[in-house]
């Protein structure tokens, strides 16, 4: 039998015949189209030697709905696919489409020659739709990777996170259910009941990226019958015309997205039309969260999904939990809440023992939404899977209702616009210039960003720290890796703090980063 996650998604296009499913401004496609153009893709895509267990790479210059149908039309061929969307912080392409060995390159904006062949989208697009929509068997088996999905990595190259079918299933059923999963030793019940503008009533308002989270919640969107809008990049006045003009919706916001609507005067008071709000991808600041949930009313209504792309959903903050957090519980907003359905979470130290009552230790995670493992990497593999579970590096302490709160990172990483910005390829870069003998990068909280990226340099003998100098090391950053990565914020010291093992000391530099209002260079 074909997967499930595959099968299911075209039963619910089958089933919502005549109802509209996709949108980019005017342009509406309905179900049947969709269904339609997907098996002409996939026709298409099977032609130029796209199967069962190849791969596939799709690269655009931003966020289209063709990318849909193109990931829908993999899923039918059981296709490994990988997709890209180009934006600040995208790095390493040309290992990518190395690296994840496809058969074909789809793409809409130029792209590294990886020896394989390649098909711009729109000549893709034109030959589906000269040939007729006929059904394709769903080829796709539970236990193929569906998709290796490309984030940041410590040494500077990007790692492929696989997921197969049934993994991606996984994360469907747990987002379809309220409750928590299981923390040993806690309490973990409770649910959420319904709300206003469910799937079939409201539109899904797609603004964040088609290859990360965005795209699964557009599928889960259509599986329950409801419409999805593809939005061009985030933008505060884009953003509220849309919700205006297409309400009730329900979107995915980055809290730095949820910010700049606080700090408009336009949206400051809410935005008509905004139904539900799901967010996520970097720490929100509690304070600001309770502005937008004072500020903007009853509705939306909000929840908050911790996780990762190595194992799905985590916890959810629920929506009872919001309103509980401007009540009687205001603690609950500096949680990311308990685990969700299905999902077993531990703390353990590191030595990989269980962290005793109250104590803080790494999160670990096993649920059937963890990934295969990372693509080519089985090194990388093995240090983060153990028997069934993943380490995920954040360390955190449950209180004594079982919701989670993270204290620190054991990875070293700094999230700007939810996307993961890794320390370790900074630091490098930074100490190419003459000037800098050793370099620190830590994350300091923004109401902009969610989060920036702040180095700390000690200059190199017989050099004099200038502004100068640290503007050149920062440029060298955006030169080795992408424009995202440049720090905001440089200090200069005279040594780095260390730790009693003799590195340096990021708890004691972040402490120190938030509590400094620093311009590009402190000297």
């Amino acid at each position: 039998m074909g997967a499930r996650y595959v099968t299911d998604l075209i039963g619910a296009f089958e089933r919502n015949a005549g109802r509209p499913a996709i949108g980019a401004g005017p342009v509406v496609m309905g179900f049947s189209e969709v269904l339609a153009d997907t098996y002409r893709l996939a026709g298409v895509l099977g032609e130029l030697g796209v199967a069962r267990g190849t791969g596939l790479a799709c690269v655009t210059d931003g966020n289209r709905p063709e990318a849909l149908l193109v990931r829908l039309a993999a899923h039918v061929l059981g296709a490994r696919l990988t997709q890209v969307v180009i934006c600040p912080a995208t790095h390493g392409l040309d290992f990518m489409l190395r690296d994840c060995a496809p058969a074909l390159v789809v793409h809409d904006t130029p792209v590294p020659d990886s020896g394989v062949a390649r098909i711009g989208l729109e000549e893709l697009m034109r030959l589906a739709r000269s040939r007729e929509g006929r059904p394709v068997p769903v080829r796709a088996r539970e236990e193929d990777v569906a998709r290796v999905t490309y984030t940041g990595g410590t040494t500077g190259r990007p790692k492929g996170v696989a997921s197969t079918f049934a993994a991606m299933a996984g994360r469907t059923d747990a987002r379809g259910k309220g409750g928590a999963g299981g923390v040993t030793g806690k309490s973990a019940g409770g649910g959420e009941g319904a709300a206003p503008g469910g799937p079939r009533e409201s539109v899904y308002l797609s603004v964040t990226s088609l290859a990360q989270r965005s795209g699964g919640r557009c599928l889960e969107h259509l599986r329950e019958g409801g419409r999805v809008e593809v939005l061009g990049p985030f933008g505060v006045e884009e953003f509220a015309a849309a919700c205006r003009r297409l309400g009730p919706v329900s979107t995915y916001l980055t809290p730095s997205m949820v910010y700049r609507l606080l700090d408009d005067p336009a949206t400051a008071d809410g935005v008509p039309g905004l139904a539900r709000v799901s967010y996520g991808d970097s720490p929100v600041h509690p304070e600001r969260l309770r502005q937008a949930l004072t500020r903007w009313g009853a509705r939306p209504r909000w929840r908050q999904g911790y996780g990762m792309n190595e194992a799905g959903v985590i916890c959810r903050l629920s929506e009872a939990d919001h309103d509980a957090g401007v009540t009687d519980r205001p603690y609950l907003l500096g949680s990311v809440g308990r685990p969700a359905p299905g999902v077993d979470v531990q703390l353990r130290d590191q030595d990989g023992a269980q962290a005793g009552p109250g104590g803080i230790g790494e999160v670990w995670v096993r649920s059937a939404m963890v990934m295969a493992g990372y693509w080519n990497q089985p090194g990388l593999t093995a240090e983060v899977m153990r028997d069934g579970w993943l380490r995920t590096g954040d360390l955190g302490h449950f209180d004594a209702d079982g919701y989670l709160y993270l204290d620190d990172r054991v990875k070293d990483v700094v999230m700007v616009d939810g996307v993961n910005i890794y320390c370790g390829p900074v630091e490098a870069a930074l100490t190419r210039h003459p000037a800098v003998a050793e370099a620190a990068v830590v994350g300091r909280a923004d109401d902009r960003t969610g989060e920036e990226v702040c180095a700390f340099l000690v200059p190199a003998p017989g050099r004099v720290p200038t502004a100068a100098a640290a503007a050149e090391a920062c440029l060298l950053v955006a030169r080795a890796l992408a424009p995202a990565h440049r720090p905001t914020t440089v200090f200069w010291e005279a040594a780095l703090p260390l730790t009693d093992r003799g590195k340096p000391d990021k708890r004691r530099l972040r402490k120190r980063a938030a509590g400094s209002a620093g311009p590009l260079a402190r000297e």
